[in-house]
């Protein structure tokens, strides 16, 4: 990217991650308003009926040069009409103006995204993040923007327990490095700080009930429904993945490489090591497992509302039940 002291006049921001794409457009129209602090900012969808006069209105000059930012968003379903009035922007622009264009980086817009390259345009790549190592890598890196680090296993606890929202987990961290004063940040803080979170608790939950710490869980369990009134679906729902993920490493076999194990059966490397764990406490046991998948399946059925016509369980049943199904599945082995 440009420098503050001289942005670039074009830009564009190349990529499906919106995250990404929305820091290259903060990015940049900070740099320019570090030079122009009255610069107008004005948005135009590609796809707007109405977008080619808007730009060709964006980019006349104006009484008093006054400065203009203008942002076209989604170039990939540009009309003919928007396609020209972008092109005649590049060549016809005051000084005063400024062009930020965002492409998904399908091959729709190609011939509009080259023609703009050639004209001297800076690309900011704003791919889409990869599952697994890649993540946490961008993880680690929004840590550090904010001059915090996290532990690894804090890191590997919000990615499962939030998944791959790119959007959330960065408003995650930014809640985080606001509110937790200990550096490093644990996977205790993450735990304690979106235990109220009936996904979080759930996962938390699920890995305290397949590594066999009944206690642990049920504590858990207590604590979310305190400050969660649809904890016992999503406990439910994050025992049967953790199940089904056990299963599917377990499947694969003890001497394939991690990297194998994660692509084989659809999880994150950095799953591996945690998954390989939990099943060699299940390993010699699997008619227990068999029969805490019935389990389960019962369990799934009676806290959505019962499977039989009356059979539906009240608030406090179903807290019962759940307590019942984590204290007889996460048991230490006798």
């Amino acid at each position: 990217m440009a420098s503050s002291s001289a942005p670039a006049r074009l830009t564009i921001a190349f990529g499906a991650e919106p995250v990404l794409v929305d820091r290259a457009v903060a990015a940049t129209v900070a740099s320019i308003r570090a030079i122009d602090p009255g610069a107008q900012r004005v948005t135009v969808a590609a796809s707007n009926p109405d977008g080619g006069d808007n730009i060709r209105d964006a980019g006349a000059p104006t009484l008093f040069g006054d400065g203009t930012i203008l942002i076209v968003t989604g170039a990939d379903s540009a009309s003919d009409d928007v396609d020209e009035a972008l092109r005649q922007f590049v060549l016809d622009a005051p000084d005063s103006a400024w062009l930020i264009v965002t492409h998904p980086g399908v091959v729709k817009g190609k011939n509009l995204m080259d023609a703009l390259r050639k004209a001297g345009a800076v690309q900011i790549e704003c791919a889409a993040v990869k599952r697994g190592a890649a993540t946490l890598e961008y993880l680690t890196r929004a840590v550090a923007s904010h001059k915090r680090s996290m532990t690894q296993d804090a890191l590997a606890a919000l990615y499962d327990a939030i998944g791959q929202d790119l959007r959330l987990l960065t408003a995650a961290i930014s809640q985080l490095v606001s509110d937790v004063e200990a550096d490093p940040i644990s996977v205790d803080d993450v735990r304690s700080y979106f235990g109220g979170v009936a996904d979080v608790s759930g996962f938390i939950i699920s890995d305290a009930v397949w590594e066999r710490r009944s206690v642990d869980a049920l504590r858990s369990l207590r604590w979310a429904t305190q400050s969660s009134d649809n904890v016992a679906v999503a406990t439910v729902s994050a025992l049967a993945g953790g199940l089904r993920s056990i299963v599917r490493v377990a499947g694969v076999g003890a001497g394939a490489s991690e990297n194998d194990v994660a692509r084989e059966a659809g999880v994150p490397p950095w799953k591996v090591k945690v998954l390989r764990r939990q099943w060699s406490g299940w390993s010699g046991d699997q008619r227990r497992l068999a029969a805490a998948a019935v389990a389960l399946a019962d369990a799934d059925g009676a806290l959505k509302g019962g499977v039989l016509e009356g059979s539906s369980l009240d608030a406090e049943q179903k807290r019962m039940a759940l307590e019942r199904l984590i204290m007889q599945t996460g048991a230490p082995r006798a």
